[in-house]
């Protein structure tokens, strides 16, 4: 018997003791891709309680079942480790997932399907919002010379049949609103008020409400909607969750802060944008509701007092763990002026304070083991960035665990990228952004520097480790949505080509990658990026079970089938989060 189970293990080619028990799920007949050098490919995987237990073949896997094991025969669809994604905003996507994103929209049946979508995912009760309705349309009209525009005035009936009980309120692009008979049900709106003196109702002939606020009543009615409470966010943060699992996301490196850190400082300007309030991930893990693991970057201006709340470099546990710090370089800061505005370089971001100060903050953030990570754009921003972490890490002396971080990087000078590499400098890069402004940045740039933008391949072979990432949910002022799906974003590393396939042959195509580089950097580069690498970003036996099933071997179709690739499981801890439940 002793001989049999010897040769199950070797079968198996990694396997945990057999002495712990039979596994919880078993996943075989598959294309499973470790990204595990030691191991690279296998057949099927074995998963006892919220870690990966065998990897090997189909015979020596299955023979590990007991009477409790769950198997799914996944005919061949390929297992790839959970993606991770290296940076989002989920603060952010909270607000966003009770909002309509209306600045596009400039008909009625655009506003309906924004609606319709959203009454899908907003339980009932509780208030939709957005805005602003005709904004693009208007700046369109505006650039053309045109005065006067005004965007559509929705109709009523046609915005109750679709939202229901579900009150809304709108914003247009002129500061006008509009509510929802719901809405006004909810605010008790009486037909027989008069109108205030800074603005009016919308009424039909009859003297009825259309739902039109003009002047200050909508920002009036806006007042009185409920605030943003802990418990709304929650239930935000749930669909939010459940959102990332649908297209494989098993882990996030997300833009935190502490509330009680934040209300103690007095800040010049707001440094703690699009910051997540990191009590959101510790209720829902307390509640064993969080199904995505959290890397929580805190802001760079409060390291200082993150050990008062408990928060120390590689703390936390499995579901959410600490140890780098944020804060923001620059607004697209150049060395020579853009092609196309001569008299402008960019500059630092508002919400720096100057450069003696974030090379004194960098330095002692280091001291104390944090990890850096800037948001960057500009080739002088990069330098300047560079020449920070460089001196942090002369004046502290070599740390083995050192792993700084450009957040975006999106114009470089070749030789500053050259020594990133050098540094040992992680890039956290979102190829969406790459393909969403690629005309824009050949005129802003100019052919020659437009070469060495967004160089993901230069980076590689300069020994940067890049991370592909979505920035989601997208730009804080609405007008750019994240493409937050892991298989689009590899889709267009490799292709340098957006969803449409634009521009042919790919933008600036010698900077494509391979989809295996795809892949490692949206799993075990990010992994080590925070380091956990020896818990996640690969198929291994003893790290956690978090992994994504795929309806396509993604390493063997043309690059345009990545984009018909289907997500059938995304697994977190064992624990099958999105896809049919066997």
């Amino acid at each position: 018997m002793k001989r049999a189970l010897a040769f199950l293990c070797l079968l198996a080619a990694s396997c945990a003791s057999l002495a712990q028990g039979a596994p919880d799920l078993i996943l075989f007949n598959a294309k499973v891709y470790t990204v595990d050098d030691a191991q690279p490919a296998a057949e099927a995987v074995a998963i006892r309680g919220d870690r990966i237990m065998a990897v090997g073949g189909n015979a020596a896997v299955r023979a590990l079942a007991g009477g409790a094991t769950r198997s799914i025969d996944l005919q061949g669809a390929m297992v790839l480790p959970g993606f991770i994604d290296s940076h989002t905003h989920f603060g952010n996507g909270i607000d966003w997932y009770f909002q309509v994103m209306l600045m596009y929209v400039n008909d009625q049946a655009a506003m309906v399907r924004g609606l319709e979508e959203a009454t899908r995912r907003v339980p009932p009760g509780i208030w939709i919002t957005g805005g602003d309705w005709g904004a693009v349309a208007a700046n369109a009209a505006a650039r053309q010379g045109k005065e006067g525009f005004v965007s559509f005035t929705p109709d009523l009936k046609a915005i109750d049949a679709v939202t229901g009980n579900h009150p809304v309120l709108m914003r247009r692009h002129d500061r006008s609103y509009f509510i929802n008979s719901a809405g006004m049900k909810v605010l008790r709106f009486d037909k027989a008020a008069s109108d205030p003196a800074n603005g009016r109702y919308g009424r039909d002939g009859a003297g009825e409400f259309t739902g039109m606020l003009y002047g200050g009543v909508g920002e009036l009615i806006e007042k009185q909607l409920p605030p943003a409470s802990h418990a709304l966010s929650l239930i935000g943060a749930r669909g939010v969750a459940k959102d990332l699992n649908r297209v494989g996301i098993t882990s996030i490196h997300d833009i935190t802060r502490v509330e009680a850190l934040s209300q103690q400082q007095v800040y010049s300007s707001a440094v703690e944008r699009s910051h997540t309030d990191v009590r959101i991930f510790q209720d829902l893990r307390d509640r064993g509701e969080l199904t995505l693991r959290v890397y929580a970057i805190m802001p760079a201006r409060v390291w200082a007092g993150l050990a008062s709340q408990g928060i120390r470099p590689q703390g936390g546990d499995a579901w959410l763990r600490y140890g780098a710090l944020k804060d923001f370089a620059d607004s697209g800061y150049m060395f020579e002026p853009y092609a196309d505005n001569p008299n402008y370089r960019g500059g630092w971001t508002f919400r720096m304070v100057d450069e003696a100060f974030m090379a004194r903050q960098i330095a002692a953030a280091d001291r104390a083991g944090f990890d850096m990570t800037m948001h960057v754009l500009g080739d002088r921003a990069l330098r300047s960035t560079l020449d920070w972490y460089e001196g942090a890490a002369r004046a502290n002396g070599p740390r083995a665990d050192r792993r700084m971080r450009l957040i975006h990087a999106w114009y470089a000078d070749p030789a500053d990228l050259v020594r990133a590499g050098r540094l040992g400098i992680v890039a956290d890069v979102q190829p969406s952004l790459v393909l969403e402004r690629y005309a824009a940045t050949d005129r802003s740039l100019g052919p020659e520097r437009a070469r060495w933008a967004i160089a993901y391949r230069t980076m590689i072979d300069d020994g940067i480790r890049i991370n592909l990432s979505s920035d989601f949910p997208g730009t804080y002022n609405r007008l750019s949505f994240a493409v937050y799906n892991p298989l689009e974003n590899i889709y267009m590393a490799v292709t340098r080509q957006d969803l449409q396939g634009q521009p042919a042959g790919g933008w600036h195509p010698e900077q494509r990658i391979t989809v295996d580089e795809a892949i490692r950097a949206y799993t075990v580069n990010p992994a080590w990026s925070s380091h956990e690498e020896s818990l996640k970003g690969s198929i291994t036996v003893g790290k956690l079970a978090d992994l994504v099933v795929l309806s396509r071997d993604i390493r063997n179709i043309p690059p345009r089938d990545l984009l018909k690739t289907e997500v059938r499981y995304t697994i977190v801890g064992g624990r099958i989060v999105h896809g049919e439940k066997p």
